[in-house]
């Protein structure tokens, strides 16, 4: 486990639980007498016979040490996000590290990373395997807060690092991949609200089949699919920490949860497909992935089985948090702010350089509107506002209406001639709320009722009721403040006296200066029909946009899941 990693670093703590579907598996002799264990002089564990003769040496057996790793997390019907507690194995900076060192050694070239000399290249990069990155909004915008410089002088130091220092070919933004999952979450919402059908006029290419999505099993050809009619609402899919609560603890959720994969996802799918196609005698097996996100969860995310190809090979390799970037930085006695920056006229010939032939480079590292979670509320209700205009000439306007606390938020979508609600959507953010959220979709009468009796105490000002069955749509973070504040951020500088809170919006401001776009829906679908699935692979696009999800194995729902809730929120 990580130095970096503790629970006291955790805002979303919720203590590990006792159920857990994976026993570890004892080795033991065969010596049925009087044994105990002991450590030797090295420190490793040994099995000591007792019923030898006691003036002779005892018999020892070697122990082998119990190990976790992500499958057996997944596996865990007791633990409930954060997955940051658990013992994270091939999913860390020095994992990342020893891998590079190993591809530069077969291939003869320099096997140590170190930089003596920030503007110094250190690292061969013939080698047979390739290293490709691909960096989030919210990490960049983490980078930039805590060495106090604009997120542009973030981007042209981190493609020095990563290309110069580091030896990798590809790098990018993560744009591109939300893009794309926010094009077809709206997609996913009109469909499942009847807005948008076949019936009226769309075409096949026009809308994206959600019905019957099939992933397999981990070693088994049982199968997870979704019932053919989504329930309303659909609640956001890309927050790994919320996945694993609701497949562990909550499986009556999984009917509403997004079929959409998360950026994450969809970018490690293109980028691995894009780099072979222009590397012939590249498969993908021998690209390596590192993707830099602000959640330990996303370690989780990009371990799960239904996240690799037929062939095994991951869209996501390694994922290393923005707090992983730093120590890594620490380890290798590189000087981030020493770095020497690409000039900012030449900066966007370096990204493209480091991006592959086909990727929309300026669109991989732009924002988009809405929240720092990936703004899927804000594009989804404005995806049904612009369906809206276009079928029933309505024009709309947004209204925010706040819950009980901040990070709990109401958006109704209403007619500005009659004042009608089109649509409603909701922020969750937090387990405070979420736990709120999982029992009223869970009692939706009792939740109704509660609802009623809030819109009758309302009497001065609005007030969010938290009524799921109000909704079309929810965005639901683990995180309190959403993914800006993920686990895997940086935290304020001590000498910067910053709370939480102060420094929170401090990150929010960075990840704000970066340039933002509107999300063009149609260019997007366009794009991947033409990319993904081309003539010379005549693949549907199903295979880079959907899942599904399960619940873990052994879950009863009759029996309290054994979750303790952490001392800090």
């Amino acid at each position: 486990m990580s130095a970096i990693l503790s629970a006291q670093d955790l805002n979303d703590f919720i203590g590990p639980g006792l159920a857990c579907i994976n026993p570890v598996v004892v080795n033991k002799s065969d010596n049925a007498g009087h044994t105990e264990i002991r450590i030797d002089a090295t420190g490793n564990p040994v099995e000591v016979s007792l019923d030898g003769d006691a003036n002779a040496a005892p018999q020892t057996t070697s122990l082998t040490p119990a190990q976790i790793n992500l499958s057996d997390c997944l596996a865990c019907s007791g633990c409930v996000t954060s997955a940051e507690s658990v013992l994270i194995s091939l999913q860390s900076h020095t994992e990342l590290l020893s891998v590079l060192r190993a591809a530069r050694a077969k291939s003869g070239g320099e096997v140590d990373v170190e930089m003596s000399d920030a503007t110094t290249t250190t690292a061969t990069t013939e080698h047979k395997k390739l290293f490709a990155v691909s960096i989030s909004h919210q990490s960049r915008a983490s980078l930039a807060a805590a060495f106090n410089i604009p997120v542009a002088a973030v981007d042209a130091k981190l493609a020095t690092l990563f290309k110069d220092i580091l030896g990798f070919q590809y790098m990018v933004g993560t744009g591109v991949g939300r893009q794309i999952s926010l094009t077809y979450s709206a997609r996913e919402v009109l469909v499942n609200s009847g807005r948008m059908s076949k019936a009226s006029g769309a075409t096949d290419t026009d809308v994206v089949d959600f019905s019957s999505m099939r992933i397999s099993d981990d070693d088994s050809e049982k199968s997870a699919t979704k019932s053919n009619t989504q329930k309303k609402p659909i609640i956001s899919s890309a927050c790994p920490g919320w996945i694993c609560y609701v497949e562990k603890t909550h499986p009556h959720i999984i009917p509403h949860l997004s079929a959409i994969k998360s950026p994450q996802q969809i970018t490690g799918s293109l980028l691995k497909r894009l780099i072979a196609r222009e590397n012939p005698g590249i498969c993908e097996s021998e690209i390596y992935h590192v993707s830099v996100m602000p959640c330990f969860d996303k370690k989780l995310e990009a371990s799960r089985k239904d996240f690799a190809s037929c062939e095994n090979v991951k869209d996501v390799d390694c994922v290393i948090t923005t707090k992983e970037v730093v120590q890594l930085l620490l380890d290798e006695n590189i000087d981030f702010m020493g770095i020497k920056e690409t000039p900012a006229e030449e900066m966007l010939g370096t990204l493209k350089s480091m991006a592959p032939g086909e990727w929309p480079v300026e669109q991989s590292w732009e924002s988009n509107e809405g929240s720092s979670s990936g703004g899927y509320l804000h594009h989804v209700l404005s995806s049904i506002a612009q369906h809206a205009q276009k079928t029933e000439n309505r024009q709309s306007s947004v209204k925010a209406v706040p819950g009980k606390n901040s990070d709990m938020v109401e958006y109704h979508l209403l007619d500005t001639s009659t004042g009608e609600v089109i649509a409603k959507a909701a922020q969750v953010y937090g387990f405070r709320n979420i736990q709120n959220l999982v029992r009223k979709l869970k009692l939706p009468g009792k939740g109704n009722a509660r609802a009623v009796v809030s819109r009758r105490r309302a009497t001065t000002a609005a007030v969010a009721t938290m009524n799921p069955a109000e909704y079309d749509y929810i965005e639901v973070m683990a995180c309190p403040g959403g993914c800006i504040n993920g686990g895997g951020q940086i935290g304020a500088p001590a000498e910067s006296g910053s709370s939480e809170k102060d420094w929170r919006e401090t990150v929010e401001a960075a990840y704000r200066t970066i340039a933002s776009a509107a999300v063009d829906d149609d260019g997007v679908a366009g794009w991947v029909d033409r990319v993904w699935a081309g003539p010379a692979e005549a693949e549907s696009v199903e295979r880079l946009v959907e899942t599904g999800y399960r619940a873990v194995e052994g879950f009863d729902a009759n029996v309290m899941p054994a979750v303790l809730v952490g001392d800090k929120w």
